[in-house]
């Protein structure tokens, strides 16, 4: 599905607006991170929002992740039925697996979210710092195991010449 409507935040969050009521979920490539989902906690209607805050909770099996919000607002609807059917947030996250609805105090709040072409460049880029991270990491296990098998090549050879 193209999802130009959409627009994203460093958070995986995704924003769609519709005048001056926007929908929020969470996007595919987090759900892929996450995991196995067991777990949504969701905020009430009438809450407020605040753009880099936390407004809710979801948890997998390896993981309990805040959902940060991208904007300011007031909340008008949340998806209640959801926590109760997180396969369908798996399935369908940017459909039916929305999470929230919330009224823009002004629309120029999504200035500093990315659309699809930023936010596919800022997941490329996430997933070769990871790949680095691996080879750093396997470099490192592979160094380990060298000075182990050396040190105990080295305890060998000491008890032999006892």
């Amino acid at each position: 599905m193209k999802k130009t409507k959409f627009k994203y935040s460093p958070e995986h969050n995704w924003v769609e607006l519709k005048r001056k009521v926007v929908t929020i979920g969470i996007t595919d490539y987090l759900i892929d991170e996450l995991g196995d989902l067991i777990d949504l906690c969701l905020p009430k209607v009438g809450e407020e929002v605040i753009d880099g805050i936390s407004y809710g909770e979801i948890e997998s099996i390896n993981i309990l992740n805040d959902l940060v919000s991208p904007i300011d607002g007031g909340i008008v609807k949340v998806n209640s039925d959801l926590p109760a059917s997180l396969k369908v947030l798996q399935k369908d996250p940017y459909g039916d697996g929305w999470f929230i609805k919330v009224r823009l105090p002004e629309t120029d709040n999504l200035d500093s979210l990315m659309d699809e072409d930023e936010y596919d460049e800022y997941i490329k880029d996430l997933k070769k710092k990871a790949k680095e991270a691996g080879k750093k990491k396997k470099n490192v296990e592979a160094k380990k195991k060298v000075v182990t098998k050396t040190e105990k090549e080295k305890k060998t050879v000491a008890k032999s010449k006892k």
